[in-house]
């Protein structure tokens, strides 16, 4: 089994983040990727993607479905259906002080036993690197820019305060 670790840092808030990766719209947007059965804009338990893409002349493609989902921190997509013995790809979104910690662990495991392994050492495992880092670099600059007010229609505006004025000095006092 291979076992793909990436964790990105991005200037934005962690439910802003969160819900660009669970937007219906956003994945559907990536080249790479089909759109998830409910038709609904943001993913929820139950609901399943189809990732498609492009490589060595083939056409590559898998079935997830959503298994496990805790609002703005996780959740996790397992294969269905689809070319790998064993897919199961988990989102980690914690936030910090000056954004938000965006972590992606993906574990599987090739088809055709020995041939499979040699695969996942020479090919897979740079493919599937490479695929996550292109989603993270894609989500980050969203996030980061205001480009992410084309995928999430509902957020919340942030609502500017008013600068307080200072209260009038009736006294003064002196000390000594």
């Amino acid at each position: 089994m291979v076992t793909i670790r990436l964790t990105t840092w991005v200037n934005a808030p962690v439910e802003r983040c969160f819900k660009l990766a669970t937007s219906a719209e956003f994945n559907s947007a990536a080249g790479s990727i089909g759109t998830h059965a409910r038709g609904l804009d943001e993913l929820q338990v139950g609901d399943t993607l189809v990732w498609h893409s492009w490589r060595w002349g083939l056409r590559l493609s898998h079935t997830s479905r959503i298994d496990q989902l805790r609002p703005v921190t996780y959740f996790r997509e397992v294969m269905v259906e689809g070319g790998f013995r064993k897919y199961d790809h988990e989102h980690h979104f914690a936030p910090m002080d000056d954004g938000t910690r965006m972590r992606d662990e993906v574990h599987f495991i090739a088809p055709m036993g020995p041939v499979g392994a040699v695969m996942e050492r020479v090919l897979l495992r740079k493919y599937v690197m490479r695929l996550l880092a292109e989603r993270h670099s894609r989500l980050k600059r969203i996030a980061e820019s205001s480009e992410w007010r084309k995928y999430l229609h509902d957020e919340p505006r942030e609502i500017p305060t008013p600068i307080e004025q200072r209260p009038k000095i009736t006294k003064m006092q002196r000390f000594a």
